[in-house]
């Protein structure tokens, strides 16, 4: 179509002497009749018929003006006619009239004809004569332009791209100009030379700002971040250039910022583009790439059954990723403690894949899944296959010394040793070869991040052998496999043991880094100090360091000191990582915030200016104006932060901060008292930042100050108008949405109630309708109306199936059948629970177990809370389900070792609920003393849930009645009357109360 456009402007002369000669055809008709005829019929394509005419017209008017047009039809019709002589007689033509445009026009024809015929190097000779003979520069240009892609098709690159360039740079005011650096660079990026490919889409960028395909080198330019690992500037690039995206390119762009944010470890958003990239690719082969990457995003996480249920989605075909797909869902399942279904997926990837492309990987892993079950036997068999095997193992020592180990664990002592010995050179083995098979099973667990299984591995080690190198070693690992499962509280006890016993061990330094960073995750800041101070003052980090452990030590330090309001010693810290790379600015930073924490202003003020010249390109340098900006808004000094605030808009308008200043300048003019200029400002943010998230703030705000100002409240019509204004649905929807969350959140149920049925009724957005139903429902249960709020749960069960909503409305109703002592109802919607989410089958177990228990189903009971075990063997609710089933049997003394284990460990509801059953068992075996003691811990120790708190003041009265002790027990009743009024206990203690008991 582009050259098509050429030939067009080629024959412009011509075609321009045709209104002329029409408008002369009553006079001149005799003279261009030939030519006329010739022209139509040559249109029509009866060239031969054509060619008499023009032969013609030449023959009886070789002097006429059109004379030399009707040579170039001639020589065209000839063309033709005659296909195989056609370059004959265009070059016929071209001799005798080198300079006209009509040659041009020939040789341009000759060029496409050749290019047909896949002769590039013959067409590119062709252009080249049409320059050399001369023409406008728009011409030349495209011609440039279609010599250049023809050095692409011979396969000369180098050569496309300096033609490219020179027409971009001989011919700049051309519109082929930024076609060329668009091709250019593309070329770059199809020979994976992605900086050059950059440099050259940046290139455009500079010279062609506005130009439309400027707009849309964003997947070309995006692609060539993401290949060099710029993914901030990827996710940019492809962002930009999405709105001019449709289609196959529009899907790579979704796709790319997935993998960017994954790799920027931006799980969030990873998620939403992924998911993003699946509707777009819904039932088609490329939806599974997606789902691989959300499968790496929940690893990440550390969401092992969400990460093991998409990397299942991505395991048809028999490529590469159905492979790794497969290989990384065992994986998954193994590390959420789903070994069952680990071994299954690994045996599997065994029946699918016995060479090529991660067998070794899958093998191996199979190989421990089964060692940890206990199945040393198919241990010991897939790892022979793999030592078997022709191919050259990666991993020979870590084989080896697993089949060494599987060996071992299955009494083939002989073989053990022998597996040792391969896997150690056949360097001697320890006589202690159980004590070392059993560390070394251990260290391979923990380098494969089963840290659940290798840390009692280590501390058997420890116990067995404390004073032995290994021994000591094995404290270590085993402290900081705890630390790995973020199981702060042992690791810390673990890393203080090693340090007390083994002080000169050459692990100190690391275990006083490890125990400082313990409690610092544990938020004991205090505690953190000595051991980070003692680390920084006298242990060389490792050799070998993957970041500054000085620096993020010092860092870590000032945090610790500023947490615990220390900021003298947290400033002198920081202090110490100015001119660090990286956490220099993160240091000043914090400076500038202890400063304004010890209430020093000026300092802060101070420190957040030279921060801004020293670090002027800091992701930390936003907030560091806006915290100016705030320091003197909360100073009272409005005139000053407004117009700190208003730097922050005209220095980072783009950002979120900008929104956010231009919020606080109505704040500083609300709390000066000039509401009107108040006003002004909060509308500034809906009218400047539409899509931010201080809209609803802003609208507040107007509400506020015209009502300080004691004129009528307009904040909804403001709302409504700028609905109208940003008609966005979506938007709007949202907004409308947010008004009515905000008053659920605020506690005003009642009108919360009000405005979701109004956004219900009137709302089109689907995507958002489970939610609502969902927000009304909850709003339902705040009021006491159970039964409207079981009737809009099942309203989302039964019509929105697939939205987010059902699975936690179908809970919702297990839990408020339960309350209403509906138990063979709660047990059927927690077990449609189990069914319908993979993701709430503990939840769905637990409820199922409770309303079994209700319903006297003993061995029901158990059978479920057993059964949530097997799928998380330390899942506290579990437990606890358990201690309740051995009460009901009357085995106290089982019912208080897993009631205590959850006590002792569980700061939620479910340990208040053990602490309370505890008391109970006390209770019924007439140990009343004790009782009174645990039930008394739920008061102390889990103060915040009112429920079990009032539960057991109600069962210490029972106790003080029971033990003679009225007074006391009638000073609990009335303590419970006075502070949990309305609650079936306080009705209970009332009536105790009034028998006199």
């Amino acid at each position: 179509m582009l050259r098509a456009r050429l030939l067009s402007l080629l024959l412009a002369p011509a075609l321009l002497l045709i209104p002329t000669l029409s408008n002369a055809q009553e006079i001149q008709k005799p003279v261009t009749h030939d030519y006329e005829q010739g022209i139509a019929l040559f249109d029509k394509g009866l060239y031969e018929e054509a060619l008499v005419e023009f032969e013609n017209f030449i023959e009886d008017y070789p002097d006429h003006e059109l004379a030399t047009s009707a040579k170039f039809y001639k020589a065209r019709s000839l063309g033709k006619a005659d296909s195989v002589n056609t370059e004959s007689y265009y070059e016929e033509y071209i001799r005798s009239y080198p300079k006209e445009t009509f040659s041009q026009k020939l040789l341009f024809e000759l060029a496409q004809r050749s290019e047909e015929n896949m002769q590039f190097d013959k067409a590119i000779s062709f252009y080249q004569r049409s320059l050399d003979y001369g023409m406008r520069d728009k011409q030349a240009a495209e011609v440039n332009y279609w010599i250049a892609e023809d050095y692409v098709s011979m396969g000369n690159k180098q050569q496309a791209r300096s033609r490219f360039l020179h027409l971009a740079d001989r011919y700049p005011e051309s519109s082929w100009a930024s076609k060329a650096l668009y091709a250019r660079g593309r070329l770059y990026l199809s020979e994976n030379k992605y900086d050059s490919s950059s440099v050259a889409f940046e290139l455009l960028k500079e010279r062609y700002p506005n130009d439309e395909i400027t707009r849309r080198i964003g997947t070309a330019l995006g692609e060539s971040y993401y290949q060099q690992g710029e993914y901030e500037k990827a996710i940019e690039a492809f962002i930009n250039a999405m709105p001019y995206l449709e289609g196959e390119l529009k899907s790579k762009a979704v796709y790319l910022i997935a993998e960017s944010h994954n790799y920027l470890r931006n799980f969030d958003e990873a998620s939403k583009y992924y998911l993003q990239y699946i509707n777009l690719e819904k039932g088609t082969m490329n939806e599974r790439k997606a789902h691989y990457g959300l499968g790496w995003v929940y690893h990440k996480q550390e969401i092992y059954h969400w990460a093991s249920d998409e990397f299942n989605k991505a395991v048809k075909g028999d490529d590469e990723l159905a492979r790794k797909a497969l290989y990384y869902k065992a994986v998954n399942e193994k590390l959420g403690g789903r070994y069952p279904a680990a071994i299954e997926s690994f045996r599997r990837f065994g029946e699918l894949y016995e060479t090529g492309l991660w067998v070794e990987e899958g093998y191996y892993e199979w190989a421990i899944t089964a060692f940890e079950l206990g199945q040393y036997g198919e241990s010991i068999e897939v790892l022979l296959s793999l030592v078997r095997d022709d191919s050259e193992l990666k991993w020979p020592g870590k084989v080896y010394t697993l089949l060494g180990e599987s060996y071992f664990a299955n009494k083939e002592y002989t073989r053990a040793l022998q597996a040792f010995e391969a896997a150690e050179n056949s360097a001697d083995i320890d006589p202690a070869v159980k004590l070392q098979a059993r560390f070394q099973k251990a260290w391979v667990q923990y380098r494969n991040q089963a840290y659940r299984q290798a840390q009692p591995t280590f501390e058997q080690v420890y116990n067995a052998a404390p004073n032995t190198k290994l021994g000591k070693e094995a404290l270590f690992w085993s402290a900081d496999a705890h630390y790995q499962m973020q199981q702060f509280g042992p690791a810390s006890n673990h890393f203080a043991a090693f340090i007390r016993q083994y002080p000169d061990h050459e692990l100190i330094g690391a275990a006083y880094y490890s125990l400082g960073w313990s409690y610092f995750q544990m938020g004991s800041f205090g505690k953190a100090i000595s051991p980070l101070k003692e680390f920084l003052d006298n242990y060389e980090p490792p050799e070998i360091a993957l970041f500054p452990y000085d620096t993020d030590t010092r860092l870590r330090l000032g945090d610790s000191y500023y947490a615990v309001g220390d900021y003298e010693n947290a400033i002198n810290t920081y202090q110490e990582a100015i001119g660090a790379e990286p956490g220099g600015d993160y240091a000043m930073f914090q400076i500038g915030n202890s400063y304004y924490r010890a209430e020093n202003t000026y300092e802060a003020v101070t420190t957040f200016r030279r921060f801004l010249r020293i670090y002027p390109y800091s992701r930390l340098r936003e907030q560091a104006q806006y915290n100016i900006a705030y320091i003197y808004l909360n100073s009272g000094n409005y005139t000053q932060a407004i117009e700190e605030f208003q730097t922050v808009i005209n220095k980072y308008p783009n950002t979120s901060w900008a929104a956010r200043s231009q919020y606080n300048i109505g704040d500083a003019y609300y709390n000066s008292g000039e509401y009107q200029e108040a006003i002004e400002a909060y509308k500034t943010v809906m009218e400047k930042y539409p899509r931010s998230d201080y809209i609803i703030e802003a609208v507040n705000g107007i509400q506020y100050a015209q009502l300080s100002a004691g004129k009528t409240d307009s904040s909804s019509a403001v709302l409504e108008d700028f609905l109208d204004d940003n008609p966005q649905t979506t938007t709007a929807d949202r907004l409308r949405y947010r008004q009515a969350e905000t008053l659920l959140q605020s506690g005003d149920y009642d009108s919360a109630i009000d405005e979701l049925r109004q956004y219900i009724r009137i709302t089109n957005n689907q995507q958002l309708l489970p939610e609502a139903q969902f927000s009304l429902a909850n709003a339902y249960e705040q009021t006491g109306q159970i039964d409207q709020a079981m009737e809009t749960y099942n309203l989302i069960v039964n019509s929105y199936p697939e939205s987010e909503r059902a699975a936690p409305s179908l809970a919702s109703l297990g839990r408020l059948s339960y309350s209403q002592g509906q138990y063979q109802q709660s047990f059927d919607y927690f077990s449609r629970l189990g069914e319908q989410a993979q993701g709430y089958r503990l939840e769905a177990y637990i409820g199922m177990g409770n309303a079994q228990l209700a319903m006297g189903n003993i061995d029901e009971a158990r059978s479920q809370f057993e059964s949530a075990l097997s799928v998380n063997g330390s899942f506290d609710p579990a437990r606890v389900g358990l201690g309740k089933v051995a009460l009901e049997n009357g085995n106290y003394a089982e019912a208080m070792d897993r009631l205590n284990l959850v006590a002792e460990s569980n700061t939620t509801e479910i340990g208040a609920e053990a602490q309370y059953l505890i008391g109970l068992a006390e209770q019924e075996q007439q140990q009343f003393n004790e009782a009174l003691e645990a039930y008394s811990n739920v008061k102390v120790l889990y103060s915040a849930y009112d429920n079990w708190v009032s539960k057991s003041m109600l069962r210490s009265a029972e106790c003080y009645i029971q033990m003679g002790n009225r007074g006391e027990a009638r000073n609990t009743l009335n303590e419970i009357v006075r502070n949990y009024p309305g609650t079936e206990e306080a009705q209970k203690a009332q009536r105790l109360l009034d028998s006199g008991s």
